[in-house]
């Protein structure tokens, strides 16, 4: 029975983390002058409006809103948006002249350059976030020395830095462990030549043991996610083919028109003529992916991070649900004889300030003071992220585990939690009260593999004004080019010269240069 509550605890924690990916603001911060975080006295408190399109509270006036108002003598004006219709609803409110405090939205660096041209925001400089909120610029830093850059535009910093931790980690392969067994394997394939051993058994040896040959070792996301579409074997390569990165040279390049991409791409359609991957990956996306692995279609799965292959993370849920041993395994060594790993990357958009802030700075200064606290205090973080001790979270140890009685309820959004700390989820030193000690030494265990280099961006979430001109006809271009190269519509050879040529000559080399010269400035 305790076993039972603590999954069901945890899945809490799971879901909970999953929808705090853009929460909003509010909270009380260590003045870091005084030492002291709170301002209560005669004072009229000081409103601040937050707009946000996650973790709605019920109602105005609740738990977390009240303590945090009570510790900073501040009143929050809530702004909630529909999730799936926040933009429309945020430039309806543009329109009328209002313009919240603190923005807190799905937005991409796209908007940050759209609503800082149009006068929407509050530029803020790096030296007083890190004055004011010293202790989470260790901590963003920590993660990602170029924390600043998706907020860097015009010579400006434009709010405060956000890092996801867990996007900085690789994507691992895992496989179907009574698989692997059935063919001969003790533990996962090391290399592509182990690799393509266990896909041409997988297809041949029946390792469903149905007297069938309907299975396959592996699928792709070609219809929903091609940033993803086979990237443990690209990865081997030392490249991902959505990603800027530097050549041999030193200069910046783009991963899809590279040699490393051109010999993968050989080996892919290679694999493709054998019949040792799925021919369906052309129209396969998560949902497929999913369904084929636990109905014992295919035995290999390349689409999840650590936190996925945990045993009550996402694929391991689904797997433990069907019998299925999940054995998560390490990234490839390709032909150089190196480890490489792709990763979305840790950079985010930054938490936003509206535009009336930037000469309001008693404010600006109490909101970094708010948001210094909710991030880097426990008893803030605990309380904005997880709610009330003891009526919507316990601890154990550091793990705030989450009640029954707000696991599948509406407790969570009735106290407030989530909706002030724009950051749940996404301080490197608060992991700790999310993950089990266990898991952690898992994630550990997983993510510092020997020798393994991870991939992420040059250019992650930094501002391009040439990527808004032309990413979307060079994503096009490489998605119906790559896919005829892996089926053997089109070659690797001349084909991928004339991809190559296309690509540049369609805004590609116009990216290139701005990229170049935006690597350039920050090495200077």
């Amino acid at each position: 029975m305790k076993q039972k509550r603590l999954l069901t605890s945890m899945l809490g924690i799971v879901l909970s983390a999953s929808v705090l990916v853009s929460g909003c603001s509010g909270g009380g911060a260590t003045d870091n002058s005084t030492g002291d975080i709170s301002d209560k006295g005669t004072e009229k408190p000081m409103e601040i409006s937050i707009a946000n399109n996650w973790n709605i509270p019920k109602a105005d006036n609740n738990y977390v809103q009240k303590f945090l108002e009570d510790k900073f003598n501040v009143k929050f004006k809530n702004i909630s948006f529909e999730t799936a219709t926040w933009k429309e609803q945020f430039n309806v409110m543009l329109a009328s002249g209002q313009i919240p405090d603190i923005i807190s939205v799905d937005g991409t660096v796209g908007d940050v350059v759209q609503w800082a041209d149009q006068g929407i925001l509050a530029s803020v400089s790096q030296e007083e976030i890190k004055q004011y909120m010293p202790k989470y610029t260790a901590d963003v830093e920590s993660v990602d020395p170029n924390a600043w850059d998706p907020g860097t535009y015009n010579g400006k910093n434009w709010g405060v830095p956000k890092v996801w931790g867990e996007g900085a980690t690789g994507f691992i392969p895992a496989y179907n462990g009574q698989w692997l067994k059935a063919i001969g394997y003790n533990e996962p394939p090391k290399n592509l030549a182990e690799l393509e051993d266990v896909l041409t058994k997988f297809l041949n040896d029946d390792p469903d043991g149905n007297g069938k040959k309907d299975t396959y070792g592996l699928t792709g996301r070609g219809k929903d996610a091609q940033a993803q579409l086979f990237n443990t074997v690209f990865a081997a390569y030392g490249v991902a083919p959505y990603q800027f990165k530097l050549d041999e040279n030193g200069k910046v390049t783009y991963g899809a028109i590279t040699e490393e991409a051109r010999n993968a791409l050989k080996l892919l359609n290679k694999w493709y003529k054998a019949g040792i991957i799925d021919p369906e990956f052309i129209t396969d996306g998560n949902s497929e992916i999913q369904t084929k692995f636990v109905s014992l279609r295919t035995g290999i799965i390349e689409t999840g991070m650590w936190h996925h292959l945990y045993d009550d993370g996402y694929f391991g849920l689904i797997s433990k649900d069907k019998g299925i041993e999940l054995v998560p395994g390490v990234p490839f060594a390709g032909p150089d004889g190196k480890k490489y790993a792709m990763a979305n990357g840790a950079l985010q958009p930054p938490l936003l300030f509206g535009a009336q802030l930037e000469k309001d700075d008693a404010k600006r200064i109490k909101i970094l003071q708010i948001l210094e606290y909710v991030t880097t205090d426990t008893e803030g973080y605990l309380t904005t992220v997880f709610g009330e001790k003891g009526n919507s979270y316990n601890l154990e140890g550091e793990l705030a585990v989450i009640t029954e009685a707000a696991a599948g309820t509406e407790l969570m959004s009735e106290l407030g939690a989530g909706f002030y700390n724009p950051f749940g989820a996404k301080v490197s030193s608060m992991m700790k009260h999310h993950y089990s000690p266990e898991k952690l030494a898992f994630k550990e265990k997983l993510t510092n593999v020997e020798d393994v280099t991870v991939l992420t961006d040059l250019m992650q979430s930094t501002v391009m004004t040439t990527k808004a001109q032309y990413e979307a006809i060079l994503n096009t271009l490489q998605a119906q080019y790559y896919i005829k190269a892996i089926s053997g519509e089109a070659n690797t050879d001349k084909d991928f010269d004339d991809f190559r040529s296309q690509w540049l000559n369609s805004g590609g080399q116009s990216e290139l240069d701005e990229a170049q010269q935006i690597y350039e400035e920050r090495n200077k």
